[in-house]
């Protein structure tokens, strides 16, 4: 049997024509898709904030803890990643701290239960320590150390921003997580002028 002689492979000016389009369409498209990478990671962080305190609030509602925490762990420097837990404390010792009741973030204050932690590489609006805690009734809505009198935190990527923390007016990519002492929560993106409802 004779084969077909005609049969040809790509000419070296046509597979130099293709290897230049995906070039370019590379480098055309990895900024976009670093910009998404980026939004992606903050929005995630943000939505599990988020979700962590919808979760110890229900938690509280239903009676399984009757006071409850976010704390909130951000290094002086910024160079390693926040710690996010929820802490619950049992009806017996509420009972017993009631009288004095704070938002310490002491570990010992609260019983031995952590309901969920979380660990994000992102930057956010304090340096150091921050809780604030809800309770079944709304009666006992604390704030404390550098979350003290603030009802939200503000996360911005850990390269967008200039400085150790976000500001109130940060660069994109950033979210804000805001709550009020019945334990609703609202989460909101930056335009870049302004924060806008998700």
């Amino acid at each position: 049997m004779q084969q077909n002689q005609d049969i040809k492979g790509f000419t070296l000016l046509e597979l130099l024509v293709v290897i230049t389009i995906v070039i370019i369409i590379s480098a055309v498209g990895y900024p976009k898709f670093s910009s998404w990478k980026k939004d992606r990671e903050v929005r995630v962080a943000s939505e599990n904030i988020v979700n962590m305190i919808n979760g110890i609030v229900s938690q509280s509602k239903r009676g399984s803890f009757p006071f409850v925490q976010l704390h909130v762990t951000a290094t002086e420097d910024g160079t390693s990643d926040k710690i996010f837990e929820t802490r619950g404390m049992s009806q017996k010792n509420f009972v017993k701290k009631r009288a004095s009741l704070t938002c310490d973030e002491s570990k010992d204050y609260w019983d031995k239960v952590k309901v969920h932690t979380y660990s994000a590489d992102v930057k956010v609006n304090i340096s150091g320590s921050g809780t604030v805690c809800f309770s079944k009734d709304t009666t006992f809505y604390l704030t404390g150390s550098k979350l003290a009198s603030k009802d939200f935190l503000i996360l911005c990527h850990k390269t967008e921003n200039t400085g150790k923390q976000c500001a109130n007016r940060p660069e994109k990519p950033a979210y804000k997580v805001e709550w009020n002492r019945f334990g609703g929560v609202t989460q909101y993106k930056w335009s870049g002028s302004g924060w806008t409802n998700l």
